[in-house]
Parts: C-alpha cells; sequence; structure tokens
C-alpha cells in the first residue's frame, strides 16, 4: 500500500506516535485492518521529468568539468606560526569558510581539531564513554568506519539487519558505540516498524547525570523531497529532546552532523539540501551543542561528489568529532 507523511488518499490508515505528535500515513487495504501493517519499503519514484528536460540532466551532459588558466602555485609557511583558534568546544559558530584540506587532512577554521591517526589514539579519547548515533547511512559509515580501523572494537550480534539498530562494543577499553536509523520518511530495501525509532523518542531513554555520553545526531537527507515544514516539525521534536536530556545530564556531549554534499539524483540535489542545511543550523543554534559542518567537508575535496563520501572525508569528520570529545 502507498504511504506518506500526509494522507495519500482519502481512506487512510494512520500511524499516529503520542509522543512526537508525528503520523504516518497508509491507504487502507481492502482485506486487511490497518493494524495489520508490517514495514516499510521505497516504492520508487515516479517520473517527473518530460523528455526534454530529461536530455539536460542526462550524465553525459552534466557534472563536467570545467577547465581553468589558473596557473600552479606555491603556499609557503608563514615565518612565525601562531595557532589562534580556539579549543573545540560546544557552542562554537562555523565561519566561511569552516576549513581547508592539506594533504588529505582536515584542518578546521572552527578550532584546534587534530588527527586520530591510530587506533590507540581514538580507544585512548573514547575510553569510558559510550556514544548514541542517530541518522541515516551517512553516520553508518561512521559506525563502519571506526569498526574497520579500531580492531578491539567488535560488532555485537543483535540479529537485526540494516536498518536496525547496530552495536559495537571495546570490553578492553570500556566503551561502547550504538548506531540508530530514525524514523520514516525513508528510502530503503525494507525494514520491519519495530526496526526504526523516532530520534526524539530515543533520546529521552538516555539519562544519568554522568560524564562519558555522547550523541551524534544526522537527519536530512531522506527529508529532501518533502516540504521544508515536514523537516521543521522533525527537527522542533528533536530540539525539545535534545534540551531536556542536556537538563537531565548536563556533562553530556551533543553532536549535529550537518548533511553531506553530493546529492546529485533527479529528486534531489544539493540545492535542496541547503534549505535543510540553514533550518537545521537555525533550529539548534543557542544551545550548548556542536554542528559538525560535514557539508563543507565533503563539497571541497577533489573526490567525485558522493553523499557517500570516499573513506578519506569520513575519516576526517569522525577526527573533527574526537577533537570535540577529546580537544588538545
Amino acid at each position: 500500500m502507498e504511504c506518506n507523511v500526509n494522507p495519500p488518499a482519502r481512506n487512510v490508515c494512520e500511524y499516529h506516535d503520542p509522543y512526537t505528535g508525528e503520523s504516518w500515513f497508509c491507504n487502507h487495504p481492502e482485506q486487511v485492518p490497518c493494524s495489520a501493517y508490517k514495514g516499510h519499503a521505497a516504492g520508487g519514484s515516479r517520473e517527473i521529468l518530460t523528455p526534454e528536460e530529461a536530455r539536460f540532466l542526462d550524465k553525459s551532459v552534466k557534472e563536467k568539468l570545467i577547465s581553468s588558466k589558473v596557473e600552479p602555485f606555491v603556499v609557503l609557511s608563514p615565518a612565525i606560526s601562531v595557532d589562534s583558534r580556539p579549543q573545540c568546544t560546544p557552542g562554537l559558530p562555523n565561519p566561511e569558510p569552516s576549513g581547508f584540506y592539506y594533504q588529505d587532512i582536515w584542518y578546521s577554521r572552527v578550532c584546534k581539531n587534530r588527527a586520530f591517526p591510530h587506533p590507540a589514539n581514538v580507544t585512548e579519547c573514547l575510553t569510558g564513554k559510550i556514544m548514541y548515533i542517530f541518522g541515516d547511512s551517512t553516520t553508518k559509515q561512521w559506525w563502519e568506519t571506526l569498526l574497520r580501523f579500531v580492531p578491539s572494537l567488535q560488532r555485537q550480534d543483535l540479529h537485526a539487519q540494516f536498518p536496525a539498530p547496530q552495536l559495537a562494543v571495546d570490553m578492553s577499553n570500556k566503551f561502547a558505540i550504538q548506531w540508530q536509523m530514525h524514523e520514516k520518511p525513508l528510502y530503503i530495501m525494507y525494514s520491519d516498524k519495530q526496526n526504526v525509532h523516532y530520534v526524539a523518542s530515543e533520546l529521552e531513554r538516555i539519562g544519568g547525570n554522568k560524564e562519558g555520553l555522547l550523541v551524534v545526531i544526522n537527519c536530512m537527507a531522506h527529508f529532501v523531497t518533502y516540504p521544508v515544514k515536514v523537516y521543521a516539525r522533525r527537527l522542533r521534536g528533536i530540539r525539545d529532546s535534545v534540551v531536556r536530556l542536556m537538563k537531565r545530564n548536563p556533562l553530556a556531549k551533543v553532536f549535529i552532523k550537518s548533511g553531506n554534499t553530493g546529492y546529485v539524483y533527479i529528486h534531489g540535489s544539493d540545492w535542496l539540501s541547503l534549505q535543510l542545511d540553514l533550518i537545521m543550523r537555525a533550529m539548534f543554534s543557542g544551545l550548548p551543542v556542536t554542528i559538525l559542518d560535514a557539508w563543507q567537508m565533503t563539497s571541497c575535496h577533489y573526490l567525485p561528489r558522493d553523499i557517500h563520501p570516499g573513506p578519506v572525508i569520513v575519516k576526517n569528520q569522525i577526527d573533527l568529532l574526537l577533537s570535540f570529545v577529546c580537544p588538545m
């Protein structure tokens, strides 16, 4: 049955979440009750282009490199090197631009970020901590990268496949990382309804006034094709839950990951993503949280544009996160 954030027909089943106030609607099946709802899968995309429009968006004519007449130049080191950047702490503004790459290492203009080149650097930073990562496949890349990079970090078999929650534990260094998908809308193959939850609701389950709690939230890519008000409503609920979490646990560190660039599909684009990115930054302004500017980290690297960026970009994103967890 066709489902959506708005009723796709007059006779629908409404699946209402009493805590967040969000609803998901499906056409009412003829032979079974609404309670028979089992799961969700992406149903494909409707054709939105005329044949003439499709010609101009074909891969053969777009994404072409523009030649440049700029001659090579050499950047010399200053006679006196003074790093005036502040320590990486919550609430710092993101300047424009927010950083740059040099020899595949990201140098943030926000704060004194650093690289974590060896697994021991990561384990030293994360020892005794628990990290909850909420989001989509772009934050699952973080979870997978850490799993590959740190040998002592082991995946725990929860007998559930993507997009069900994924857990990894490092028993030697006593830290854990859990990744979890946000609720619909989702463009996925299939998921049982029990495997995805609203981020706002999940944040309410996290408590304890203890040091070492890390929360990463990303919510953008799956909302690009929906009205802006749908996205704003979802973020407002998440923001309210973040405020309550930080009142329960002022020692918690909360990170809001911006969206990646590289949305190069017919039904979405970086231009549409930018509208959501601006809303996200405004929504979380004024809170003692850290906005990780993945937007610029994915837009200015030489790798081909991809909403799922290459390993070198993902590792730099993680290193920026860890720079706030364990500042210099």
